[in-house]
Order: structure tokens, then C-alpha cells, then sequence
């Protein structure tokens, strides 16, 4: 998590008062409202900081490229390894996260 770790942490906490503490229905919706606009906001941010920062190099034919902000939000990853289809010879594989364009 890093430099989200302490937004998305305060986003939890919020998300777990709304729920367990005692306190009039509209007060528990502004706060699981805020909670969880905060959170994906973060998350959305990270996501767009994940996709700038170095190419992703495809398994098949070895091209590495910068993919678009909603491929890499849309993606399903493991870690810095996402599953994308590649711009340069078309097939789906698990690509990971290289920091260079070139070795």
C-alpha cells in the first residue's frame, strides 16, 4: 500500500464505525459514503500512478509497452503481473511489470 496505506486505513476504520457503533441511520450513510468514495479514490489514483511507472512486457512476443489507465484498471493482476492482451501480436497473457523499455 505505501503512501495509500494511511487513507485507505482511515477509510476501513470508517467503514467499521458506520457499521458496529450505535448512531442515527443518515450519519452511517455519510460515513460509509465518505469511507468508500476516499478509498476507491486512492485506489484509482495508485492504479493510474501503477500505469505510468515503466511497461508491462508481454510473455508471448516479448514487447514491452505502456498500456492505457482502463486496461490496467481492468485488468485482473496478481501483484505487478497483469493479464492483457498485447498491442503487438494480439494474444492474452499474464504480463509483468518491467521498468525499462529496453534489457
Amino acid at each position: 500500500m505505501g503512501e495509500n496505506q494511511p487513507a485507505v486505513l482511515t477509510g476501513l476504520v470508517l467503514v467499521f464505525v458506520a457499521c458496529f457503533v450505535a448512531m442515527p441511520v443518515w450519519l452511517r450513510v455519510v460515513l460509509l459514503a465518505f469511507a468508500l468514495v476516499m478509498i476507491f479514490t486512492v485506489a484509482f489514483i495508485a492504479v493510474g500512478i501503477e500505469q505510468k511507472a515503466g511497461y508491462y512486457e508481454c510473455q508471448g512476443c516479448g514487447h514491452r509497452y505502456v498500456p492505457t489507465y482502463w486496461q490496467t484498471n481492468l485488468a485482473p493482476h496478481a501483484g505487478r503481473t497483469r493479464y492483457m492482451r498485447c498491442p503487438e501480436c494480439g494474444k492474452r497473457t499474464w504480463q509483468r511489470k518491467v521498468l525499462t523499455k529496453e534489457d
